[in-house]
């Protein structure tokens, strides 16, 4: 039987996957949580990393771990708008991860689409 440990898990760093965020829509949309706040416009969208493990002292996650934000989602996500945070993580707990998953899913489905994930053997299906 093999072991795996998650704490060293391969780590993807990527400018370019960083760089696709730019001009794209944010797949966020949790700023929308709060009363009377939205997304921030296109422009301001960037490539935000989730909380999801391999992160080191003066790393950040591996780019897999990686969806598009708009400038207020990515300060709640990252908790530099701290009372939306915990308004959000408090009141819609479900919610707030529900979002963050599928905006990475959304996000990955937009890297695939510009081929900076590429699944070799995989068929594409476009709905549009």
């Amino acid at each position: 039987m093999s072991y795996y440990n998650p704490h060293l898990m391969t780590k993807v760093v990527s400018s370019h996957i960083m760089k696709a965020a730019n001009g794209k829509p944010c797949t966020l949309r949790i700023a929308s949580f709060y009363p009377g706040h939205t997304c921030s416009s296109d422009d301001t969208t960037v490539g935000c990393h989730l909380s999801a493990g391999g992160k080191g002292t003066s790393t950040k996650e591996t780019v897999l771990a990686v969806s598009f934000g708009c400038k207020a989602c990515h300060d709640i996500l990252d908790g530099r708008d701290w009372k939306r945070t915990e308004y959000i993580k408090e009141k819609y707990p479900m919610a707030f991860m529900e979002r963050v998953l599928s905006s990475l899913i959304e996000t990955q489905a937009m890297l695939v689409d510009d081929g900076l994930i590429v699944v070799p053997g995989a068929k594409i299906l476009r709905s549009y």
